[in-house]
């Protein structure tokens, strides 16, 4: 890369500070790599979570989502990760749950400057003055899976932040995923286990875990959207300097602006200094906000990826009402198919059709209920009214009337039953919660549904702005009359294709509920099977011991010594007719555990 050619931030662009920079205060401890000591403490905790989750006297939904936040939050890692994955679940959790889980925050304590010196010079091969001029010793953030350092490149003299990985990261978050794999099977004999889709959510630990690891991802994200939002009015992404990126260093742009995070805290403190600043930096954070929303739409459906974590820490101000993201370690990428559905969805919200957009909706279900489809549809419809009639109440508070409210409304509906809905779809849901943090507080009075309407104005204009640049016949056209006939044509059979588009999804949503009503049939079935087969293999057990001898109890008693089984009157048999019993209600079992194994994954 040659440095003459970067385009960097403006400095014109960057603003005064809010307030007095402090020091920042991050503890340091050495590295401890002890496996087994890990282990125990990951058991211990989770046992004990769960003792207290127990406790009759715990009927908040906000008390038990607290206990669950604490102990993975004490945790790290991993369960940091799984924690965020379980606040994405509000269609199986109530509100107040997941709003726990949602204040997890990776912290942990940085390993001393010598080691992460050793570990800089390792990764680049070569000094570490040779590559920076200037180096802060001492980081600024640090978490369980990596630290960041403020340093100046000597090539060029930008300044730079740098994330270094722990260097115990990848052992500790591949054995907390092993040990999270093995308590698969306990958890899913659970009530309402298959609900939680914890194989789906083992894989989606398994690839975050995989792209947190290795900062080339994070590189490759940083320089994609940087390209990608280019195009965005007011957005700015840093720059990345790739020659100094490896798996576990990441090198890019440091950003001197205002923290999102602490501007929200000023403005509840002391809101006549936001007031100054926002005169002295040309900041408009009405603007701002819309800028930020307009641009999650934009990533979504006509970027097909989109920054996955915009909470109020991740967004950076700079003048003129200009914004920066930052940390793309959380990216979400969209399927054409999903997206379908989902732009649907969205676009159905927008126009108030929301008839349309629960089919967009169930159409993305992972599962769908064991009753008629129609009940489940008049029960959401009268969901969407009631978030609807909100929205168009100013003066209600924005948590009453955002997306994420949307959802709140719903989880009682889908609870009920017993719906599980799309991973993708609940990303999407987390990113638009996340940033609802900061929306809520930059426009108390926004109308989703109009800013939507105000999106999908946009997008029509950029596509017919396209589509006027790669072709060149359109003037022809305009001249000769044919586009306007074209146009009406043209709506003509889009508003057909919609109709018959609407009635084939709602022939599938009915198809694929009778298939699931099918599948709760068998699936039932075999879980009559699997318990039967474990009981006669108990009973059959139980019978064995009582032929061996007298039973403890009998002893204590005073009773006569000879075998149990003949007292009781038990059936006898040899020892290999019990052992190939034992083995048929084994096979029995596993059987039918192949069934349900085999339905999931045809049928869901």
């Amino acid at each position: 890369m040659r440095v003459s050619r970067l385009k960097l931030l403006d400095p014109d662009l960057v603003p005064t500070p809010l307030r007095e920079r402090l020091p920042h205060s991050v503890e340091i401890a050495e590295l401890t790599l002890n496996p087994e000591r890990r282990r125990r403490v990951v058991l211990k905790s989770l046992m004990s979570m769960w003792g207290k989750l127990s406790n009759p006297v715990l009927t908040s939904p906000a008390e038990r989502g607290a206990i669950v936040r604490n102990t993975l939050d004490a945790l790290g890692g991993v369960f940091i990760k799984l924690g965020q994955l379980l606040a994405l679940r509000n269609d199986l959790f109530p509100t107040e749950f997941c709003l726990a889980l949602s204040d997890l925050h990776d912290r942990a304590t940085a390993f001393p400057p010598g080691v992460a010196r050793r570990y800089l010079e390792e990764a680049f091969g070569r000094p570490l003055e040779s590559v920076f001029s200037e180096f802060s010793p001492v980081p600024v953030a640090a978490a369980s899976i990596g630290q960041c350092h403020i340093a100046r490149l000597r090539q060029g003299g930008h300044w730079v932040a740098v994330k270094l990985q722990r260097p115990d990261a990848p052992s500790m978050f591949w054995r907390d995923l092993d040990l999270f794999q093995s308590l698969l099977g306990p958890l899913s004999l659970l009530p309402s286990s298959e609900l939680f889709n914890w194989e789906d959510a083992l894989w989606e630990l398994q690839d975050i875990v995989k792209e947190e690891l290795d900062y080339r991802y994070e590189a490759a994200a940083l320089a994609t959207f940087r390209k990608k939002l280019r195009k965005h009015q007011n957005i700015y992404v840093p720059q990345v300097f790739t020659e100094w990126c490896r798996p576990n260093v990441i090198v890019l742009e440091y950003i001197p602006g205002v923290f999102m995070s602490e501007l929200l805290h000023v403005k509840e403190t002391d809101p006549e200094k936001v007031l100054r600043w926002q005169r002295d930096n040309n900041v408009d954070l009405e603007e701002v906000g819309r800028t930020l929303l307009q641009s999650l739409y934009r990533q979504m459906f006509e970027e097909h990826l989109f920054h996955g974590d915009l909470h109020p820490g991740n967004i950076v101000l700079l003048k003129d009402s200009q914004v920066c993201l930052i940390d793309f370690g959380s990216v979400g990428r969209l399927d054409i198919d999903f997206l379908d559905s989902f732009h649907g969805y969205m676009k159905a919200l927008a126009e108030r059709d929301f008839e349309t957009a629960i089919l967009n909706m169930l159409s993305t279900s992972a599962n769908l209920p064991n009753v008629g489809i129609d009940s489940l549809q008049a029960e959401l419809l009268n969901a969407f009214r009631t978030w609807h009639r909100k929205t168009l109440v100013p003066d209600l508070p924005h948590h009453e009337k955002s997306v994420q409210a949307l959802g709140d409304y719903m989880q009682p509906v889908l609870q009920r039953y017993r719906m599980s809905m799309n991973w993708s779809f609940l990303r999407m849901n987390r990113a638009f919660g996340t940033l609802d943090i900061a929306i809520q507080k930059l426009l108390p009075t926004l109308d989703h549904p109009s800013e939507m309407k105000r999106y999908q104005k946009g997008a029509r204009k950029r596509a017919r702005k396209k589509a006027w640049n790669v072709r060149p016949s359109v003037l022809a056209m305009l001249h000769s009359g044919a586009i306007l006939r074209h146009n009406e044509e043209a709506s003509l059979a889009l508003t057909h294709a919609s109709n018959l588009r609407r009635v084939e999804q709602l022939g599938r949503l009915r198809f694929k509920s009778s298939l699931t009503k099918g599948e709760f049939l068998i699936l039932s079935t075999m879980r009559v099977v699997q318990v039967s087969a474990v009981a006669l293999g108990l009973g059959l057990l139980a019978f064995w011991l009582a032929w061996q001898g007298p039973l403890p109890l009998d002893l204590f008693a005073g009773a006569s010594e000879s075998p149990a089984g003949s007292q009781w009157g038990l059936p006898r048999f040899a020892w290999w007719e019990g052992l190939l019993l034992l083995a048929l209600c084994g096979k029995a079992f596993l059987s039918a555990n192949r069934v349900v194994t085999r339905l999931h994954e045809t049928v869901t």
